[in-house]
């Protein structure tokens, strides 16, 4: 979180890892427990790399 958010604060930059772990785990898990083409997988994966990239995209701007 040091790289991609250099100007956040501690609080930020802690707040941002636990929603991204989070959010990673418990998507990952519920993803995980249906069989998936690698189509699918990768959509999936890219969507999820689009949404974070926003949000610490969002949280650099503040």
């Amino acid at each position: 979180m040091r790289e991609a958010l250099p100007k956040a604060s501690d609080a930020v930059r802690a707040t941002a890892g636990d929603l991204i772990t989070t959010t990673m785990s418990t998507v990952g898990k519920d993803f995980s427990e249906s069989p998936r083409s690698p189509a699918e997988i990768e959509s999936y994966a890219d969507a999820m790399a689009d949404m974070f990239c926003a949000y610490l995209r969002s949280l650099g701007k503040r």
